[in-house]
């Protein structure tokens, strides 16, 4: 997440705080992402959390141990991440693209586009997509309990839409 206040330095006093850890971190989110796009990422939200920061160091050892633990932390939660998780290298692709059938093929599938569009997105963030109930209620914008009352109508309606034919597995 990128910080949203205005940075708290001077122009130069900012430019010499890039100089001195940019290359630190990009180091540091190398090290854990393997990825110079994904290193330069977590670098940028590094030092604009750093350039943001109400914080000012008087020891250089606590800005130092600052800058590195908020990469650190960045790192882990980009390892976290929904995005990252799901990701595959394009080597990959092919083994991993998914063909979607034709909504002729699909009566399933049919049904789940018919669905009104709450429905429809959380039954196929959840059971196509794989996402968990939280994930899908921070991409809906909204509460779990929410996604969870979204998932139930949806499958009570494509029970009935579907005429009992896939009782089980409907979706």
């Amino acid at each position: 997440m990128i910080p949203t206040e205005e940075i708290t330095y001077t122009r130069q006093e900012a430019e010499a705080l890039v100089a001195r850890w940019s290359d630190t971190v990009l180091r540091i989110g190398y090290t854990w992402t393997g990825s110079a796009q994904d290193a330069q990422d977590i670098s940028q939200t590094v030092l604009l959390k750093l350039l943001t920061s109400p914080r000012r160091f008087t020891v250089p050892g606590e800005e130092r141990a600052w800058v590195i633990r908020v990469a650190v932390n960045c790192c882990k939660d980009w390892k976290r991440s929904a995005w990252n998780r799901r990701r595959v290298p394009l080597e990959n692709a092919p083994e991993a693209a998914v063909h979607m059938p034709d909504l002729e093929d699909s009566p399933v599938l049919q049904a789940v586009q018919a669905l009104p569009e709450k429905y429809r997105q959380a039954v196929y963030l959840r059971y196509y997509e794989e996402y968990e109930l939280g994930e899908i209620a921070e991409l809906m914008g909204v509460k779990v309990p929410q996604v969870s009352t979204y998932l139930c109508r949806g499958r009570a309606k494509l029970k009935t839409m579907l005429g009992g034919a896939y009782e089980t597995d409907c979706v």
